[in-house]
């Protein structure tokens, strides 16, 4: 069957899926159709990745039915669901690090042949051709391990372009882009809708869902609640149907910087690598700092230097007026913590339990003098202090939402004492709930004097949660604002260098 016939429509009936004692999916369906952007909509564990998982044929359905122009298919693999012209990016890359980005673009497909084998000078100039669809202006051959994560989400999504997609599947593309690749990614996705392309969109930024999406299913712990069409949604039809009991609203901190001390001191810091150059500026007791700035401008490279992962070429830092090392034990020692941008890659380890994770940052506990029922006491203690929903201290991470990863890597930095901690995309692939939640985490551990830098590319994140915003453009700080007296505008104009 050609993959044309697409055009009349994918249909899922009553999908079921359970893993052991979890119902991941009860009965949901779902109907795509050509030429529009369609969101599902839903919390962590509402069963979104599930659902695109069984379409894109990489989990097999317990029960239930998929149509393909009205003709029943069965997608029992990924070369079945493609066989249709339906293409996943998943949230976790499946790039090869060491090959270059146009073998990874066509890698087991589609590349050029001559008498001498692969056509590299034809295969590096079709892979260029869906490159600049994607406004991404690199060598072909370049090694995709040596790109930044956001340019190596791009690589994904232009692999998925080089098959004759019909429907493409895409969870969380978004969350590793800066605002201008949002942009790029979005004019594209418009485009293929224009192709006649049903694009299937999971994203936990609410501003993206409103922008882009013709129409939208909402899942509640793996029940479907609903579907409605651009027409008929808003902020408050998605947040209602997504949570049981909508987050309430926080209020906004009035803090009071006079009479606070500065505890982390940053002068004329420099960058080794060059990523930036002579950055100066404070953080005082209990207040919460926001950094924005568009990816690539020198964030996360910055306080990864405070941590002492990244070696400095000059400038000090100082924590309650003494000078920190250069090293991550000698800044962890002064008191820095920090919580990384990449839960999976920098943050938690996968194939270990919650409470060897959580644990990870008792170095005064020798592995063999281990006393576990000192650890129950620490675990449930945290457990209990942020709402972590496990199934208990010995379940695997990965089996747990993103948001409360997170809340175990941050109850993990609090073990340290720190007088400093430092949030880098802290709710990167969170969804709203745990959102609400790691904000109040935050603000009461602030209003207990704890000093806090929190990384955001969520320009609405940064002023919901800070105090004071700092904003950094191409490797140096190009603005420090009162958040009380300004203005998502003015944070942008600094982010992309306006003067």
């Amino acid at each position: 069957m050609s993959i044309k016939t697409l055009t009349a429509g994918v249909e899922m009936r009553q999908i079921s899926k359970r893993f052991d004692a979890v119902q991941a999916l009860a009965d949901v369906n779902l109907e795509l159709h050509p030429g529009e952007v369609h969101t599902i909509a839903g919390e962590n564990g509402s069963g979104k990745s599930t659902l695109l998982k069984i379409l894109g044929g990489v989990i097999r359905p317990d029960d239930g039915q998929i149509f393909v122009a009205g003709e029943e298919k069965e997608f029992n693999s990924v070369r079945d669901a493609m066989k249709y012209g339906v293409t996943m990016v998943s949230q976790e890359l499946s790039l090869v690090p060491n090959l270059g980005i146009a073998e990874n673009v066509f890698i087991g497909h589609n590349q050029s042949k001559n008498k001498l084998g692969i056509d590299w000078k034809d295969t590096d100039r079709r892979a260029l051709e869906i490159l600049k669809r994607l406004n991404i202006s690199v060598d072909p051959r370049r090694e995709v391990s040596t790109l930044p994560q956001h340019e190596q989400q791009l690589v994904e999504i232009a692999r998925a372009l080089s098959f004759d997609t019909r429907v493409l599947l895409l969870d969380e593309p978004t969350s590793s882009l800066a605002p201008n690749e949002v942009d790029a990614l979005f004019k594209v996705v418009r485009q293929l809708r224009e192709d006649g392309v049903a694009v299937v969109l999971i994203t936990h930024r609410m501003s993206e869902m409103l922008e882009i999406s013709d129409r939208f299913t909402v899942l509640r712990d793996g029940k479907f609640i609903g579907t409605s069409d651009r027409s008929g949604v808003n902020e408050n039809w998605l947040i209602d149907r997504m949570v049981l009991n909508k987050p309430k609203e926080s209020a906004r901190r009035n803090f009071q910087s006079s009479g606070r001390k500065a505890v982390l001191e940053v002068k004329g810091l420099t960058d080794r690598a060059g990523a930036y150059s002579d950055i100066s500026f404070e953080v005082r007791e209990g207040e919460i700092v926001g950094l924005a700035g568009l990816a690539g401008a020198g964030r996360t490279e910055l306080v990864e230097t405070l941590a002492g992962v990244r070696q400095r070429s000059a400038g000090k830092v100082f924590v309650n007026g003494a000078e920190v090392g250069t090293n991550s034990r000698t800044a962890l020692k002064s008191g820095i913590a920090l919580v990384p941008d990449d839960r999976r890659e920098k943050s938690t380890i996968h194939e270990m339990s919650v409470r060897d994770n959580l644990m990870l940052s008792q170095h005064k506990f020798e592995i063999t003098h281990r006393s576990k029922k000192s650890e129950e006491k620490i675990i449930k203690s945290w457990v209990e202090k942020f709402s972590i929903k496990t199934s208990g201290p010995d379940a695997l991470i990965k089996s747990l939402s993103g948001g409360n990863q997170q809340k175990v890597v941050i109850a993990r930095c609090l073990q340290t004492n720190p007088k400093i901690l430092i949030l880098d995309e802290a709710t990167r692939g969170v969804d709203l709930g745990a959102k609400a939640e790691i904000y109040e985490i935050l603000r009461n551990l602030a209003d207990k004097g704890l000093s806090i830098l929190v990384v955001s590319s969520e320009i609405s994140e940064i002023f919901e949660i800070s105090d004071r915003i700092l904003v950094m453009h191409a490797g140096e700080l190009s603005a420090n604002l009162d958040r009380s007296k300004t203005s998502e505008a003015e944070v942008v104009a600094a982010a992309t260098g306006v003067k």
